[in-house]
Parts: C-alpha cells; sequence; structure tokens
C-alpha cells in the first residue's frame, strides 16, 4: 500500500519550477514524485544533490532588456512602459538598460516595491 500523501505548497523561482517540470517529463515521472525522491535522498543521505548546470540553474544576476521581457514573458516595450513609469527597479547604461534580477524578483512578488524615481536611477536592495 502506497504511503499517504500530504499537500506541499511552495514558491519556487520560474527557472527552477521551468527546470524541475523538464527533468519530470524527462524521467517520465510526476513532479511530485520527482521532489519526493529528492527529498528523501537528501534526509537520508545527508548529501544535497546536484543539479546539471544550465542557464536555468545558474541565472545571470544581471539581464538585458530582452532577458528580461522573455523572463517575465512579456513584450520588450511592455516591460519599458513599467520601466519608464520608474516602476521595475533597472539602470541605464547609455542606451542600454540592465536589470537585477533579484530586484525583479522580488519587486514581482510584491516584497519590494520600488520607490518612484527618475527613470534609470533607481537603487538596487
Amino acid at each position: 500500500m502506497p504511503e499517504p500523501r500530504s499537500a506541499l505548497f511552495v514558491r519556487i523561482p520560474a527557472a527552477q519550477a521551468r527546470q524541475l517540470d523538464s527533468r519530470a517529463r524527462a524521467l517520465g515521472r510526476t513532479k511530485q514524485d520527482v521532489v519526493a525522491d529528492l527529498l528523501a535522498t537528501t534526509f537520508t543521505s545527508g548529501v544535497v544533490p546536484q543539479v546539471d548546470p544550465s542557464p536555468l540553474s545558474a541565472p545571470d544576476d544581471v539581464l538585458t532588456l530582452d532577458e528580461l521581457a522573455e523572463m517575465l514573458k512579456l513584450d520588450p516595450g511592455a516591460v519599458m512602459v513599467r520601466v519608464e513609469a520608474g516602476e521595475l527597479p533597472g539602470r541605464r547604461f547609455g542606451d542600454q538598460w540592465r536589470f537585477s534580477r533579484r530586484a525583479v524578483l522580488a519587486w514581482l512578488d510584491g516584497s519590494d516595491i520600488p520607490e518612484r524615481t527618475r527613470p534609470g536611477h533607481h537603487t538596487w536592495p
């Protein structure tokens, strides 16, 4: 008889969620089973399982406008509307923009709402 299961609700970075989806499909298993196996391995061996290095598991800390738009699954123009309004944290370098992944994720989940400042002058946490 299978062991009873309990619900687990967690928020993980979107890149890791995509990696979990991909890994589960590749293994032909459910995400539930993959996570349960990882936890069982970690708790019984005390060793944290290693994940293959890839852009999804080791994201850049600094993003371009196009990379940020891809991460947010939005058109770059839609992202620029928020940037130019001073709502989305970013820095201008000449005619190019750069964004802190950590600051953008904090903004996205609402845990760090940046003060309205002139575009390109927001300070990152």
